[in-house]
Formats: C-alpha cells, structure tokens, sequence
C-alpha cells in the first residue's frame, strides 16, 4: 500500500503535464453536469475532494462563492491556484481521511476520478469523511464498467494501461454497496461519456 506521501509526491511530479494528459478524455461535459446534478446554489459552501488541478472547483465557483478544493499534492495545487485566477476558491493541502473540518460543515462535497487510485480501507475512509463533513449532497462521479461481463473484462484492462494498480479491483467492486457502508444513499445516478462514466448523487445518513 502507498503511504500518502508516496501518493502525493507521485502526483507532484506530473503535476505540470497532468491537464494535458487529462484534456484527451475530453471531461468538461462531465464536470458541468458534476455540478448540474447537485442543485448547486449561490450561498452553499461547496467542498471538492482530491481536488487535483482543480477543474471540478472552478466548475463549482462559477455557481456559488463558497467553494473549498483539498489534495495530498503540493504539486496538484499549485496547478490549480495558477488556473483560479480570480482568487475565488481556496484550496488546502489536506488529507482526505482524515478532514479537519467539523461535522455537517459543507452543503455540498464532490469527488472525481480519484476513489479508484486508493486502497479499498482508504475509499472507504474518504467517503465516510465525506459523509461526516456534508449536510446536504454528495456528488461522486468516477469509471462505470459495462454489466456484460466480456465489455467489463476489455472495459478493466483498457482502463488499467494507464491506472492505478487498484482500478481492477474497484472496476470489480459493488459500488452501490460501497457507498452504502459508508453512510450514503444513492439519490440519482447518471451514466455519461458513452455510459463508461457514472455521476452518483447521495445524501448522507447517520447509520
């Protein structure tokens, strides 16, 4: 298992080159409807998990002015205050199991294409942490492997070219459940980008 500073220094050293390789997915669709499936409003307070270059954060400052983005990565963050040029979102350099911020502090909270790069006991703890910190809404958008079990075995080793060693085993797991266990019911969920990509909006709950 990586350490986070393992984690966070792999990620600061792409930081730079990070958006480049993302743009040929071609994501700013799928982060306007991120944002368009939460109901976003101008007064919420608005926080983005794993928030990397920051593409999803400012997606949300254009809504609200209230908006938070954290990451293990220096680097990642570094990217992304270059990129907000008005100064509207702040961004801290956080770990997301273990979030200092008190219970119920945020309307909204996001993650995107991130929970598949963690340790199963890892996802689970940032998702609770999720749960804990959001009274409101929790958007998850991520990979959503084809139900045919020949489309998911191509879908995973494609994917896996350029993953993290813990794709295969999230692109395999039973996401329903894995949200469930971590205090959050399913509201709506959307496949996008083909029905390869699933946004999932949950509400938390106290088990």
């Amino acid at each position: 298992m990586e350490s986070g500073s393992e984690t966070s220094s792999s990620y600061d050293r792409w930081a730079r080159c990070y958006d480049r390789f993302i743009s040929v997915f071609r994501l700013r669709e799928v982060r306007r409807q991120t944002v368009q499936i939460c109901g976003v409003r101008p007064g919420d307070r608005v926080l983005d998990v794993c928030t990397g270059t920051g593409d999803v954060a400012l997606e949300f400052s254009r809504w609200c002015d209230d908006v938070t983005g954290i990451d293990l990565s220096g680097g990642m963050l570094a990217v992304a205050r270059e990129k907000d040029r008005q100064g509207k979102i702040r961004f801290l350099q956080m770990d997301a199991t273990g979030m200092d911020f008190a219970d119920d502090a945020f309307d909204v909270s996001s993650v995107s294409f991130a929970l598949h790069d963690m340790p199963p006991d890892v996802r689970e703890q940032v998702l609770r942490e999720m749960a804990r910190v959001t009274r409101g809404r929790v958007v998850v958008t991520e990979y959503h492997p084809p139900a045919n079990r020949v489309l998911r075995t191509l879908y995973i080793a494609a994917a896996s070219l350029y993953e993290s060693p813990y794709f295969p085993e999230f692109a395999r797991s039973d996401f329903e459940a894995l949200l469930a266990r971590c205090g959050l019911e399913i509201v709506e969920q959307r496949r996008v980008h083909a029905g390869l990509l699933r946004i999932c909006l949950a509400s938390p709950f106290r088990p």
